[in-house]
């Protein structure tokens, strides 16, 4: 028979091990509660579409008011989305996220949407941006779609003709068989929309907006780019509604609106003595109001290479200065240097076609191919020009050192410096 001390040793042995079964069992449902914690904020934060996932910011913390910043919200949205296959990422109609500036990077899963029905908005002050380069930066991304029924305001007045470095409010970088289409894009501090290192992308049905006075304001820019289609959008800023820079080959321009800005402009191009290479350039179906120039090659002295294969049909002018132009002495106004004197060498202009090129010049000049002595610009085409002042005489046509191979109007002729 055991003694009372020894059953009093043998129940405490009891109800310790009975206390470390129930911790042992307390900590597993611990963590499980807190697994499926985790899995009902990714749950909560996305809903299944029809097509794939759907990521809300506002599910990551995004508030909307215009006043508090939603950056972070938008990165953990986009780290989220960019990791479920056909997923779209949604920005809600009838609110205003103020966002600094954001890199979304891929790879992410193909088919991926950024939807956009509400406004982003950039801070006011250019001291509380985080950088001045490019405010909103898409990268490294396929079959990806920016689109929307919405607006993106780089809140660029605070920047125009106070800062000399002022950022891009949207950039794609090395982004392909993509799309940005439906988007208001407004008041850039700088350039509105860049391509660079981008191949098959489509610009669809997007406006642009900025006052005229707004400096270097581009609409959008091509840069190392090839097969872009820019169509069905209207474009007016303070600088080129659309500029074609080196590297481009393959670019569509169909049936866009410009205006008030520089026109469609192919370049600058060989800024320091560069080598550009530039080609096959298509614009079919623009019509252009009260625009500084119309379709412009601008090309920098002492430059080489090529701008070849240019075609320009059925453009409406209305009271635009300079509606064709070709200059080989551009340089810009700041610059005193040697930069703008004619030197030896040019970028090579050829086979530039201008076909039902029609409307009202601001200015008596309607035509003027300022061409370098180097013998740079051949293959000059034109026909169904109709190009009249204000008072309805015919424009001027002024043609400087156009070389052989070239169908221009005769009247031009006179005034061809060989």
């Amino acid at each position: 028979m055991a003694r009372p001390g020894q059953n009093l040793h043998v129940k405490n042995l009891v109800l310790v091990a009975l206390y470390l079964v129930i911790m042992a069992v307390e900590a597993q449902l611990i963590t499980s509660s807190n697994r499926y914690l985790r899995a009902s904020t990714i749950s909560l934060a996305s809903t299944q579409g029809s097509n794939g996932r759907s990521f809300g910011v506002q599910n990551y913390g995004a508030v909307g008011d215009g006043e508090h910043d939603d950056t972070e919200a938008f990165t953990r949205a986009w780290n989220d989305a960019c990791k479920a296959s056909s997923a779209t990422l949604n920005v809600p109609g009838g609110k205003t996220f103020l966002v600094n500036n954001l890199k979304f990077q891929g790879p992410c899963q193909p088919g991926f949407t950024f939807q956009v029905d509400g406004t982003i908005v950039a801070p006011e002050n250019p001291s509380s941006w985080k950088s001045t380069y490019v405010w909103l930066l898409f990268e490294h991304l396929q079959q990806f779609t920016l689109t929307g029924k919405g607006t993106i305001d780089g809140k660029g007045s605070n920047w125009w003709g106070k800062h000399k470095s002022r950022p891009t409010a949207i950039q794609f970088n090395d982004v392909k068989g993509s799309a940005l289409s439906g988007l208001k894009v407004t008041n850039s501090p700088q350039f509105h929309v860049t391509l660079t290192n981008c191949d098959s992308v489509q610009i669809v049905g997007i406006t642009i907006q900025a006052p005229e006075s707004s400096p270097n304001t581009d609409g959008i820019d091509t840069f190392q780019s090839t097969n872009i289609v820019i169509k069905d959008s209207t474009i007016g800023t303070g600088d080129d509604c659309v500029g074609i820079g080196d590297g481009s080959s393959n670019i569509n321009i169909n049936d866009i609106t410009c205006g008030p800005g520089h026109g469609i402009s192919i370049g600058s191009l060989g800024r320091g003595n560069t080598k550009a290479d530039v080609h096959s350039i298509h614009v079919n179906g623009a019509k252009l109001t009260s625009t500084t120039n119309g379709l412009r090659i601008k090309t920098w002295p002492g430059g080489s290479g090529v701008a070849s294969d240019i075609t320009y049909d059925n453009v409406q002018m209305e009271d635009v200065s300079n509606p064709i132009i070709i200059n080989q002495f551009y340089c810009d106004t700041g610059d005193t240097g040697s930069g703008c004197k004619s030197q030896g060498s040019a970028v090579k202009i050829s086979n530039v076609e201008y076909s039902n090129i029609r409307g009202t010049s601001a200015t008596e000049d309607g035509i003027t191919l300022s061409c370098s002595q180097s013998g740079s610009c051949t293959g000059i085409k034109m026909e169904k020009i109709d190009l009249v002042t204000g008072s309805g005489a015919q424009a001027s046509c002024n043609a400087q050192n156009v070389q052989g191979g070239n169908s221009i109007p005769s009247r031009c002729l006179g005034n061809n410096g060989q």
